[in-house]
């Protein structure tokens, strides 16, 4: 196997979409912060997008994390993260990008809030609180089979999601409304996250996102 390096930050939910891909299958990686921030000059050097995650596999740089699990697929087929048959492939994929493109930016909307003074933008908080629960709404009808998605094997848009959904639920409770999912999304999500590699990251991204709130709670105090 390649020698594998993951960078990025432990609060990142497309992180740790990329960890979690890394551990279901078994693969040996080292993790790293990116140096001096995605974005950054010295980051920039290993991963020219710029951007979390990264990898690099023998010194080549690759960024976004669907490329990435794409990428993992491919070296190391088994076990699967996703289905063999080209239409539940599809539909797999289709979840992962509802997750990318509404339920993720949904709730990374509400971080520059926290950054600032919140209570003085209560429009801001509402119109943000009531665009998680619109895209939870629109993700209620797409989980319709037990325990996951597609059956009983889980698929990378399964193992997506436990993240997100718990960053949702701190980063509400931080503006005293937190925001839970729908009955049958949260029992989803609860299986998910049960499968080992979904709940290791559930534990590092729980314990950076309480030290990152904790960090503005006492700016503000």
């Amino acid at each position: 196997m390649p020698e594998i390096t993951l960078y990025g930050n432990a609060v990142s939910a497309f992180v740790a979409k990329a960890r979690i891909a890394l551990d279901f299958k078994g693969l040996p990686y080292r993790e790293a912060p990116a140096p001096g921030g995605h974005g950054a000059p010295e980051y920039r050097a290993l991963i020219p997008a710029g951007s979390i995650p990264g990898l690099t596999i023998d010194g080549a740089p690759l960024h976004d994390s669907n490329a990435i699990i794409e990428y993992l697929e491919e070296i190391a087929p088994e076990p699967a993260l996703l289905p063999k048959a080209p239409y539940e492939r599809a539909l797999a994929r289709a979840l992962l990008g509802f997750h990318d493109t509404r339920l993720e930016p949904a709730a990374s909307a509400m971080f520059p809030l926290i950054k600032r003074d919140w209570r003085r933008e209560p429009e801001r908080v509402a119109a943000g609180l009531e665009g998680i629960e619109a895209a939870y709404a629109r993700l209620a009808p797409l989980v319709t089979r037990a325990p996951f998605h597609l059956g009983a094997a889980p698929t990378i848009a399964d193992l997506s999601y436990p993240v997100t959904i718990q960053m949702i639920g701190m980063l509400t409770a931080e503006f005293g409304r937190k925001i839970a999912p729908p009955p049958a999304i949260a029992a989803w999500a609860r299986a998910s996250g049960e499968i080992p590699a979904a709940a290791r990251s559930l534990r590092i991204a729980g314990a950076a996102m309480e030290a990152w709130l904790a960090g503005f709670r006492g700016a503000r105090a």
